[in-house]
């Protein structure tokens, strides 16, 4: 099945047979016994040990073995001016010698890179500017040898070791493809070109960048033509040769295409192509073998010659030796002319017209523009005219002194070059291999009879002993042995070299049996060709030239070159900054925080048009311009002025809410002399407004206004001129006047405290309190609203309507110090008579001595307001009237009207209160403004015997070890996390620091970049965790399974948070690293870039830029598209954004697609290391793109709205349709969105189901907010007279979490805070529902505690029906309900006392609250979970675990958890909490 699923997927032809041998592109299978042999990326051999001072690798010798390779280059080697033209050679054939190197040998720049500078001598006619060295990198090598003698370095071949044309096909099939046309078998040549040439790089392909010397500009890549070595514009004669061969391979491919072939070979164009290729191969081997016949003193055997090597032999090993690739390939050096001389050979009278003679040093590395310029035609013409050098031991100035070099050193000498790279490979020295080829050794004697006393002199001055001579030096001494020819030992290195690539490749084109198929005629085809036939077939005309190898100066009548005494151009420059970005890292990372800037800022401006929506100003608001209050008690806050002449105020309104009104009497304008822009308005009694406009014509416009707005209410004010100083210190701001007012209060606590304490009697309390204050405190007056705040209560309320008159003595409007105090002093004492008789005054409105039945009843409405709360009138005589009763002041039976007694005077009231004096004694008042409570005078007393386990703090080693306990699973999974993120990153951070030598990252880079691999390497395991930590799904699914036990399946969502801290970590480390590297790496040559990325080509000169790096790459693009991604999704995933922006949060959450695509391509450039990401991703991306299909298969599910009901406290109910097959669990939520209703219908919101699992129908409560919650609201408010008009719902899940493992325990805790409410909804009607039907999965709950605390009374009324209707169906008395409303004061509070008086004696009568209606037990204040999980642990004290299950704010979800963590012992606490 397998097999078949992959024929049909790759189609009909994937397993199909070639019909004949594909010769491979990258060397590999010439051999088929051993198939890398001779391929590219093997090691030069070595046939005999390599010369290394050291054994291994070191090449720097003592000036007394070998002097530098400049010095010997100037001193054993002739005047240029003595150079002579050859008389056997033409100059095609150094040339072409050069050109078939690049088949056989490159050697890239070591990496790290390691350099073996030439050092310049004294005197240096060239270079005698400067005290450089000329450099010169090492060449790569196997990073496994050169660490011991058994095993010297052997350096790295980087294109195959076969003639194969790999420099013009390319050494990759991905390159050759490039090449290609398609079409017939062809190569892709410019539509427009008449010679054929072929297309130019629009690919970009990564060609040689060298710079030109003659301009000191680097070559356009994208504008040369693409062959398949990147070496192929180095000179004119090079280039035409390259083109040369690839025209002659469209020629056969031509030829081909139009021939007869054997029936049933279709002629395709890959079958065109590989026909084409190896025979264009096996004519480059016929060429080459004819050169190098040319250098022999003897005839190649053929190639069956059965006394010598025959055929082909897999046994011969191919591998170019050390000998050829650092001696001998140099060798042409000796013959290249000074000059490119273009020939025209006429084809009517066959007369040879001279175009023009160009100097060789001034076409190095832009022989493009010269062939455009004429024709390669024209170049091939003038070298098989010209002679070249004779073989002797001079060079031409544009070899030995104008050769071509990188931007730091433009002109070299490359004899000495070539010296110095036989050091480098360590070619051993000529005796030794004369001695290897069975050659006499040379000695000093035998010197002097070739080269004369004079030359062996300074060659023994170059050289300490004949035997340390370098094969290089000594073999072009040697050519006077054979003057005109090329020496004995370069002739044997010549003849080994080419007869073991001969003879170990099977497809040599002699090899019959190498299985091409080659016809006779082809054969024959092959035999026959020779460099002439090549020329002839590409249209160059050679008149009576028979061998262009040969100088035959009668067959061409061209006339002899003589020498060109053109100068070399070009500046020569010796230094070179390659450093294009030097400020990468202050761009780089201030770029990010830019980024991040913006989105907070958008963030910000969305929440405030979602939070203040544009007001709709009326007529009476002026236009200021942008108006800023400085120095209130928020900050800096924008505000409108608005100016109401009907009831004579000024209004500052804050994001469309009122937040200062002030009358204009009084006032005093301060107009600041400085910028013009800002104005004080003094305000008597009062804070000043300190207003800043934007100008100052706006800043003027305001006072006018404010001028003819005080005459329209016949009134005045004065006005100043002060500058910005001035006006700083007298100002007293709204923030000035906070810290006044808590200035005072604390002064008014601390004095309050004293006169408690006993120190000073009452005579002298007033004397001393105006001792230790402040003129300041003593001055301060609150206002009624002032005073209100600091009670904390609103100032129109009741409360403060009836005790503000009271503190009030002096009735001016204000509260000054001392009346504040005397007032606290009274509420601070433990006389509870006096408290009484504050509260009988001041609700004694007609102040006639007694307290009418009504001023009872407002009394008790007015502290209700206070809370938010209410209560039924019938309810509120209900209770006065058991007061009544209780007090003996009506008749038992008679509880309406109190007709008995409708009146009470002061010692009837204390009566009515009698048996609460103890709660009156401990009563005292709260203040907020103060942030403290006045507590009673208390006398000392010692602690009893019982340990106060609430107050007592816990050791943090036990909370710690109880923190363990009750996190074991979370705890140990985040250390194995810790565990994994500190392993990979050490990982990648040693590897790259340490073992990676070879690559040069440590040396280029420094630390930087381990930190950023390792970081790198946190991400792609981050990554994908967070994939997993959003399968829902899969998540709800294992609840259901064992492994629910060994799993923190609930911490899902604070694993995914934790996951973005630790991933934000280092995704900060990679940038900030990254900046670093940028920096560092636009500092490198060409040559250390390439060795540092190999695979990457940034721009044309080979360096890099900032810009070349971040958006020249794919690496780049997707690193700053994920820095973007990012942040935003970062950024929006605040609990502000959250809260304010939930569909931008959402928006970008849904990035994570996108963010994972781009992780995946940000490797795949392969800069440094093969990309690894998508085996992480692989496993999670399976999991959750399952998930996802589940998801999405219910995302479809549409059901309707059966009912909508708009509750009290925002609260929307929704009631729809259960799908048949949905199945779910209590306290399980779903995902919802409206179908059709504008609010988008991508955008899912998860609510609590509180509908109980066996209803017929399901509903979620949501508590109105922004954004979606509101739409929905005013939706169903719209359609609340037209129901069906509501949308339907898209509903998705259920998803599982913790509530719904409340079954697991004997005694469950339930807390909801507010709407956090709705899980437990579902899980009380559960629970009775189980009970009374003696479900069996419900025998192990015992009992379940249900405490839920609310601000206000009307925050639960919406619950009030289920509460009450669990408590009549909850026969087993299973549910214990505790209320606590948290907006009354503390229970020690004067007016929370009366309260609770009333809600105790209205419980008592009619075992319900006056609150709720409900048995639950209702609470004022906040709940102390300390006390209460104590008095439950000891209620059941035969229990060792108890489930805690809260959902509410975060600041509940924490004391609960830390009170289950202090409580925690021999019976355990386990919290569970879900926060919204």
């Amino acid at each position: 099945m397998v097999l078949l699923f992959l024929l049909i997927l790759l189609g009909p032809g994937s397993l199909a047979i070639e019909p004949y041998p594909y010769v491979s592109f990258n060397g590999r299978y010439h051999n088929p016994t051993h198939t890398t042999w001779g391929s590219d990326g093997t090691v030069f051999s070595q046939p005999t040990r390599p010369n290394y001072t050291d054994g291994t690798f070191a090449a720097v010798y003592p000036d007394t073995v070998r002097q530098s390779a400049r010095k010997i280059s100037l001193t054993m080697f002739p005047d240029q001016s003595t150079t002579k033209f050859s008389s056997k050679y033409t100059a095609l054939l150094p040339f072409f010698m050069q050109f078939m190197d690049r088949d056989l040998i490159k050697m890239s720049p070591a990496c790290p890179p390691k350099y073996l500078n030439i050092p310049i001598p004294d005197g240096d006619p060239m270079f005698n500017d400067t005290e450089n060295e000329m450099p010169m990198a090492r060449a790569q090598f196997d990073y496994k040898s050169g660490h011991w003698p058994d095993y010297p370095r052997q350096q790295i071949n980087h294109v195959t070791s076969w003639l194969d044309a790999s420099h013009i096909y390319g050494i990759s099939k991905s390159w050759s493809d490039i090449l290609r046309s398609g079409v017939d078998g062809k190569l892709k040549t410019e539509e427009d070109s008449d010679d054929g040439w072929p297309k130019k790089n629009t690919w970009g392909v990564p060609l040689a960048g060298n710079v030109v010397p003659a301009t000191l500009e680097y070559p356009k890549e994208k504008d040369q033509y693409l062959f398949g070595d990147t070496r192929s514009f180095e000179n004119p004669a090079i280039l035409s040769l390259h083109w040369l061969f690839f025209r002659e391979h469209n020629r056969q491919a031509e030829e081909l295409k139009n021939s007869n072939t054997k029936k049933g070979t279709p002629k395709t164009d890959k079958w065109l192509f590989d026909k084409a290729r190896f025979m264009n191969i096996a004519k480059i081997q016929k060429v080459y073998t004819e050169a190098v016949e040319e250098f022999l003193d003897w005839d190649l055997p053929p190639y069956t010659d059965q006394n010598q090597l025959s055929g082909y032999l897999p046994a011969v090993k191919p591998d170019i030796s050390i000998l050829y690739a650092g001696a001998l390939q140099f060798f042409h050096l000796t013959m290249v002319p000074d000059q490119f001389v273009e020939y025209v050979i006429q084809e009517t009278d066959k007369m040879c017209v001279k175009l023009r003679a160009e100097r060789v040093c001034n076409w190095y590395w832009n022989a493009q523009e010269m062939l455009e310029a004429e024709s390669p035609q024209a170049v091939l013409t003038g070298l098989l005219s010209a002679p070249a050098m004779e073989i002797d031991d001079s060079f031409v100035p544009d070899v030995q002194s104008y050769y071509w070099g990188p931007m730091k050193w433009t002109r070299r000498d490359a004899v000495a070059l070539a010296i110095q790279r036989g050091r480098d490979l360590g070619v051993p020295p000529l005796n030794t291999v004369l001695i290897y080829y069975m050659q006499s050794a040379m000695t000093w004697a035998d010197w002097e009879g070739i080269i004369g006393s004079e030359k062996t002199k300074d060659l023994q001055e170059m050289y300490g002993s004949a035997d340390d001579i370098e094969l290089l030096v000594g073999g072009f001494l040697l050519h006077k042995q054979d003057p005109g020819k090329m020496p004995r030992v370069f002739q044997n290195i010549l003849y080994e070299q080419f007869m073991s690539t001969r003879h170990g490749d099977r497809f040599w084109y002699e090899n019959q049996v190498n299985g091409m198929g080659l016809s006779s005629e082809e054969m024959k085809e092959i035999e026959n060709t020779t460099m002439k036939t090549i020329l002839q077939n590409n249209g160059i005309f050679l008149r009576d030239v028979d061998e262009p190898f040969k100088y035959n100066s009668t067959a061409t009548k061209c006339d002899k070159p003589t020498v060109n005494n053109a100068v070399c151009k070009g500046k020569i420059l010796l230094s070179y900054n390659y450093n294009r970005t030097p400020y990468a890292i202050p761009i780089l990372l201030p770029s990010f925080l830019v980024i991040t800037v913006i989105m907070v800022i958008v963030m910000r401006y969305q929440a405030k048009l979602t939070l203040n929506p544009p007001v709709k100003k009326s007529g009476k608001y002026e236009p200021f311009g942008v108006v800023t209050e400085l120095q209130s008690k928020d900050g800096d806050r924008v505000v409108d002025v608005v100016m109401n002449t009907d009831n004579g105020s000024i209004v500052l309104l804050s994001r469309g809410k009122k937040v200062r009104t002030f009358k204009p009497g009084g006032i005093t304008v301060i107009k600041c002399t400085d910028n013009k822009k800002d104005i004080l308005i003094v305000i008597p009694k009062e804070y000043d407004i300190y207003l800043r406009f934007g100008n100052k014509a706006a800043a003027e416009i305001f006072v006018g206004r404010l001028e003819n707005f005080a005459l329209e209410l016949d009134i005045s004010f004065p006005s100043q001129s002060l500058p910005t100083k001035r006006i700083l210190s007298v100002a007293k701001t709204e923030a000035h006047r906070q810290h006044l007012i808590n200035k005072f209060l604390a002064s008014a606590f601390s004095e309050m405290m004293k006169q408690e304490s006993g120190f000073e009697d009452d005579g002298e309390s007033c004397v001393r309190v105006e001792e230790r204050q402040s003129g300041e405190i003593l001055e301060c007056e609150l206002t009624r609203c002032e005073f209100s705040s600091a009670l904390g209560l609103n100032p129109s309320s009741e409360f403060v309507a009836k005790v503000f008159p009271l503190v009030d003595r002096d009735n001016n409007g204000s509260v000054s110090f001392k009346e504040f105090l005397s007032f606290m002093i009274v509420y601070s004492s433990r006389d509870s008579e006096d408290k009484l008789k504050l509260i009988f005054n001041m609700y004694d409105v007609d102040k006639n001595g007694s307290l009418h039945v009504d001023e009872i009843r407002a009394m008790l409405k007015s502290m209700l307001e206070l809370v938010s709360a209410s209560v039924d009138s019938s309810e509120l005589n209900s209770l006065i009237t058991s007061l009544f009763v209780k007090a003996g002041f009506a008749d038992k039976d008679h509880k309406v009207g109190f007709q008995s007694k409708t009146e009470l005077s002061f010692e009837e009231f204390k009566i009515l209160m009698a048996g609460y004096e103890k709660d009156l004694e401990n009563a005292s008042i709260a203040f907020a403004g103060g942030n403290a409570t006045v507590q009673p005078k208390t006398k000392s007393r010692k602690n009893g015997n019982r340990k106060n386990v609430f107050t007592a703090k816990s050791p943090k080693v036990g909370m710690f070890k109880r923190y363990i306990e009750n996190h074991r699973l979370e705890v140990f999974y985040c250390l194995i996390f810790l565990l994994i993120v500190a392993i990979l990153f050490m990982e990648r951070f040693v590897t790259y620091s340490k073992y990676r030598d070879h690559t040069g990252y440590p040396e280029l880079l420094g630390y930087a970049l381990p930190f950023t691999r390792g970081a790198a390497a946190v991400m792609m395991f981050t990554f994908p965790c967070f994939l997993l930590a959003m399968c829902k799904n899969c998540i709800t699914h294992l609840r259901g399974t064992f492994l629910k036990r060994y799993i923190p399946l609930d911490s899902n969502r604070h694993g995914h948070i934790y996951l973005g801290y630790v991933t934000a970590i280092f995704i900060i480390i990679h940038c900030v690293g990254h900046g670093y590297n940028f920096y560092m790496i636009s500092t490198l040559s060409p040559d250390d870039l390439s060795c540092m990325m190999p695979r990457t080509w940034l721009s044309d000169t080979g360096a890099s830029t900032i810009t070349s790096l971040l958006f020249g790459t794919i690496t780049g693009i997707t690193g700053v598209l994920l820095v973007v991604a990012l942040i935003a999704m970062y950024v929006f995933s605040t609990d502000y954004a959250r809260m304010y922006l939930f569909s931008w949060f959402w928006k970008t959450h849904h990035l994570y697609p996108v963010v994972m695509v781009l992780t995946v391509l940000h490797g795949t450039a392969r800069l440094l290391q093969t990309p690894t990401f998508h085996l992480y991703l692989i496993g999670p991306a399976f999991i959750f793109i399952l998930d996802k299909l589940v998801s999405v298969s219910r995302r479809k599910r549409e059901v309707p709205l059966i009912e909508t009901n708009i509750l009290p406290s925002e609260v929307t109910n929704l009631v729809f349709k259960r799908p048949e097959d949905f199945h779910y669990l209590a306290g399980q939520y779903v995902r919802i969105a409206l179908v059709n209703s504008g609010t988008g219908r991508d955008e899912y919101h998860p609510f609590t189901l509180t509908s109980a699992p066996h209803e017929d129908t399901l509903s979620v409560h949501i508590r109105t907010c922004k954004g979606w919650t509101r739409v929905l609201r005013e939706l169903v408010i719209k359609n609340e007279k037209s129901p069906e008009k509501n949308p339907n719902l898209y509903v998705d899940g259920p998803f599982g979490e913790a509530h719904q493992d409340y079954s697991n325990y004997e005694v469950v805790i339930l807390v909801g805070g507010g709407i956090g409410v709705t899980p437990f909804a579902s899980i009380m009607k559960d629970l009775v529902h189980r009970c009374n039907t003696q479900t069996s999965t419900m025998s192990k709950v015992k009992k379940v505690y249900f405490i839920w605390a609310s601000r206000t009374q009307k925050q639960f009324e919406w619950l009030l029906d289920i509460i009450g209707k669990c408590e009549k169906e909850d026969k087993e008395g299973i549910l214990d309900t505790h209320i606590f409303i948290t907006r009354f004061f503390d229970k020690s509070d004067l007016r929370t006392t009366i309260l609770y008086i009333c809600e105790r004696q209205f419980q008592g009568v009619s075992n319900r609250s006056m609150f709720t209606g409900l048995k639950a037990v209702t609470h004022f204040g906040r709940p102390n979970f300390d006390r209460m999980f104590e008095d439950i642990r000891l209620t059941h004290e035969d229990v060792r675990k108890f489930g805690v299950f809260v959902c509410g704010p975060p600041a509940m979800s924490d004391g609960v958890k830390e009170s289950c963590s202090k409580i925690t012992g021999k019976q355990t606490f386990v919290a569970y909490a879900e926060n919204f």
